[in-house]
């Protein structure tokens, strides 16, 4: 039987939600192995002069533990 942990971690990027999602797993990715799943709990922005500079996306990552 496998035993998963999850974590919480926050992706952020200059182009999109998408890829703000996408740079939260790659990141993770580079010293974690056997991950399963990706949740994504929310959005948000920083905005400067009324404009979206950054996004960002936090997202719930599981993978399973040795």
């Amino acid at each position: 039987m496998a035993v998963s942990k999850v974590i919480d971690l926050v992706g952020n990027s200059t182009v999109s939600w998408e890829d703000a999602a996408r740079n939260a797993l790659s990141g993770a990715a580079k010293s974690l192995h056997g991950i399963t799943s990706l949740e994504i709990v929310q959005y948000t922005a920083s905005i400067v002069e009324n404009e979206i500079v950054e996004y960002r996306a936090l997202v719930k990552l599981a993978f399973v533990v040795d």
